[in-house]
């Protein structure tokens, strides 16, 4: 499996690396810390799965950066790993194409669930943002 990890923090990557490692067989893994260099990075390679973080304090996301990575990557899945909830920005991204959105915050097994999830062609949204949901249409 080759995953690839966009964070600007990196400990976060390389404690997601050895994580990661421990749990998925012939795992090979790029790190880099933000979109707009990432294409720079290793654009020779198709990668499984491409994690995109956010911080706490990111209201949003690049989309210009991140639909030209869609582009780019068109076979691969996208997961965004985020510093706070933001519901309504988790459906968007879910509607514009990314495959799981999960909190920093969230235990790191489920990070495993989610990568499992998403590779088996499905969806995934965290917890959190499922029961927010169910607030929010209630």
């Amino acid at each position: 499996m080759k995953i690839a990890v966009i964070d600007q923090h990196p400990v976060l990557r390389s404690g997601m690396r050895i994580f990661l490692r421990d749990h998925f067989q012939n795992l090979t893994m790029i790190q880099t810390s933000c979109m707009q260099t990432f294409g720079k990075c290793d654009n020779q390679h198709t990668f499984d799965i491409i994690i995109i973080g956010m911080t706490e304090e990111a209201d949003g996301i690049d989309n210009v950066a991140l639909k030209r990575i869609m582009n780019d990557y068109p076979q691969s899945s996208f997961v965004v790993y985020a510093g706070k909830l933001q519901h309504d920005l988790a459906n968007s991204l879910l509607d514009e194409g990314v495959s799981g959105y999960l909190l920093k915050t969230n235990h790191p097994d489920e990070l495993v669930t989610c990568i499992k999830t998403v590779i088996n062609g499905d969806k995934y949204l965290c917890k959190e943002v499922q029961s927010t949901a169910n607030v929010y249409s209630a």
